[in-house]
This record gives C-alpha cells, structure tokens and sequence, in this order.
C-alpha cells in the first residue's frame, strides 16, 4: 500500500516534491475550497486508486458557455495550452525535438500552437475516443473519454508517464513501466454570468523507482506551472471575450 499525495493548492502555497513541506508561489490564483477537493468529479473512476491527486479551481467572470469553447481546443497543433510564458514555450519545444529525435524517419517536430487567440470553430466538437495531442506524432497525447458542453471535460492518458524517460527503458518489458493521468474539468456557475472551473488530476505509476522519479517532475512542471497557467489562461481568454476564428492551416503555426 503506497500513501496518496494529495496536493492541493490552497493558502497560497505551491507543492513540495518532499511530503509535508511547501514553499511559497509567487502568484496563487487557483485554489480549490475544502468541499471543491473533497468532492468527486467525472473521470475520478478512470484512475481508481491514485498515488497523486490534485485539485485546482479558478473563478471566471464569464459564462459556463463562455468558457467552454477555450478548454475543448487545446492541444499540441491546435490553441496549446495557453501558458502565455515564452521560457514555457522554449522549455516545451525542446522536449517535443527530444521525443521527436527517438521517432525513426520522422522529421523532427517541436511545440506548434496554430491559434490561441480566437475560439476556432473546428476544434469545438469534442467526442469520447477523439485524440489531442501533447506530443509529436506517435508519443504522448491525451483521449477524450468525456465531452459535457459547458458542463464537464474529461481526458485520459497512458503516454505520457513512459515517455519522461528514455525509448530503451520504456520500451523494456522487464523494467514494467507504466502511468496513468486522469486531466478532468467541472464547470459549475456559481452566480449568474461566473462560472467555477475545477480541475482535478489523478495519478498512478509503477514500478516503485520510476514512480519516485515521475511524481515530482508531474507535481512541479505539469502542476505548480503548466496547470496553473493553464486555467489562467482560460480565465483571461474568457474574461476578455474573443472572436470567432475562420479556418486554421495547421501546418502553419503563430508561435
């Protein structure tokens, strides 16, 4: 029986990758209620027994509907993942050339955001079993396994985890190595024209080595920093409004 870190981001503090110790944010806009992080959300089942859970929220002074549009277009080729921070940008293109490098004859592909301005019409139909990508082709991305409009969004990924270490580790079926995110969203109007955005993440890995090599770098980088800005990012998007995008040529990137 291993424990569940449960982080969840609440008096401004950010989470430790040692058990029982925080450091302080310097910005902590995102964090959930008591009954927010104690409540079960959709996709909580996906992950059952979790080694990691986290719980973030943000309150937007836009509609459920509003928001909506903003979330279901993310994704590597599609709107990104709105980190609005050019060192993110940097940091996640140079993995995206890494994981590119280990695809034989492919061309190697780094972080592409066609359109993260606008809402784009083509992105807005999200279906259980569609794919986002996070990755180059062929490495990691996510599954859709539920699509509520303006209600809830559930994605699922088994990719991601093994591919934070190198194609001769992951690819040894001695070594077992294996991980599971769950990545879901609740909208919740909370007054009129306000919508609550929750997001919950759950996590499980084995073996016990990588699982203690994994869970910092997902707590850290993809919680205390990616997620974050993430739902910033939607929230800003969203307060402000924002046009209907025409088409997109997805071989053609704005950043």
């Amino acid at each position: 029986c291993y424990p569940v870190f449960r982080i969840e981001y609440v008096s401004g503090r950010a989470p430790s990758p040692v058990p029982g110790s925080t450091w302080r944010a310097a910005r902590a806009s995102c964090r959930a209620t008591a009954r927010e992080r104690a409540m079960r959300v959709p996709g909580d089942d996906l992950v059952p027994d979790p080694v990691a859970q986290t719980t973030q929220a943000v309150t937007i002074a836009a509609s459920p509907g509003q928001v909506w549009p903003w979330l279901v277009q993310t994704g590597q080729g599609r709107a990104g993942f709105y980190s609005d921070s050019r060192f993110w940008d940097r940091c996640v293109d140079w993995y995206y050339r890494v994981l590119s490098r280990g695809q034989p004859g492919r061309i190697p592909v780094g972080y592409h955001v066609a359109c993260d301005d606008r809402v784009v019409e083509a992105w807005q139909n999200p279906r259980p079993g569609d794919i986002i990508s996070d990755g180059p082709p062929g490495t990691a991305c996510y599954v859709v396994r539920r699509a509520e409009p303006g209600r809830s969004f559930v994605l699922f990924t088994d990719t991601h985890l093994r591919y934070l270490v190198p194609a001769r580790l992951r690819d040894d079926p001695r070594l077992g190595i294996s991980g599971e995110i769950s990545d879901s969203f609740l909208l919740t109007e909370s007054a009129p024209g306000t919508t609550r955005l929750i997001r919950r993440m759950r996590l499980a890995c084995s073996p016990w080595p990588f699982r203690l090599y994994a869970v910092p770098i997902v707590l850290i980088w993809g919680e205390a920093y990616t997620a974050r800005n993430l739902l910033r990012g939607i929230k800003s998007r969203a307060e402000a409004g924002g046009r209907p995008g025409g088409p997109v040529d997805a071989d053609r990137g704005t950043k």
